[in-house]
């Protein structure tokens, strides 16, 4: 059984992970998809894809003289230029709402099995409380296969089962920081449990 993984340096503290990790540190949530698509589209199907959704305000800024195999000629963006373009997270929270939506259709239209869920986000919907356009999350709600996003953050859900984090991150948030490799076997029990009992899925970790 083929697992890969893709997210972000959280997704590289799961260095135990029993799989394929794509995550990257700095990554955006558009290059866990972009380079999930691309590496697919290299090796063929997975058997289970796991998309742990890193900070939406990142995103992705074109630079030509790298080109690498599945990363192709992309880098990380700069956060600094989000908060330049907007005072409040609707645009970013819109983006990513739409390409959650997106990118779950296409791998349901692979036929690959996958989950997402928010890593670090830590989603509070009076965030977005009295924004319009926003209605599409109903399609986000309703997909099993997203563990709902308002309700949950692994982060948070790691320190609240004694996570151990990374020295210095003590001065972060507990969504925020990184926590070490064997903190992730809380979060994999949730995963494991939470696929069983909602999806009626097993697992080969």
């Amino acid at each position: 059984m083929t697992l890969l993984l893709n997210g972000c340096s959280y997704g590289n503290s799961w260095t135990s992970f029993p799989g394929v990790n794509l995550s990257k540190d700095g990554g955006s949530f558009y290059r866990s998809v972009r380079t999930t698509m691309e590496w697919i589209a290299v090796n063929s199907k997975p058997n289970y894809v796991f998309i742990p959704i890193t900070f939406v305000s990142r995103y992705e800024a074109s630079k030509i003289s790298l080109d690498t195999a599945i990363e192709g000629s992309y880098e990380a963006g700069d956060q600094k230029l989000t908060a330049q373009l907007s005072d409040t997270c609707y645009r970013d929270w819109d983006y990513a709402f739409m390409n959650i939506i997106m990118f779950s259709s296409w791998l349901e239209q692979q036929g690959i099995n996958y989950l997402m869920w928010d890593q670090c986000n830590d989603f509070d919907s009076v965030a977005i409380t009295g924004f319009k356009a926003l209605e599409k999350l109903k399609w986000i709600d309703s997909n099993p296969r997203i563990i709902p996003l308002f309700d949950f953050c692994a982060n948070k859900y790691m320190y609240k089962n004694g996570g151990k984090w990374h020295d210095g991150e003590q001065f972060y948030q507990p969504s925020v920081r990184h926590y070490v490799d064997s903190s992730y076997a809380s979060l994999k029990e949730y995963l494991d449990r939470y696929i069983k009992q909602t999806l009626n899925e097993t697992i080969d970790w």
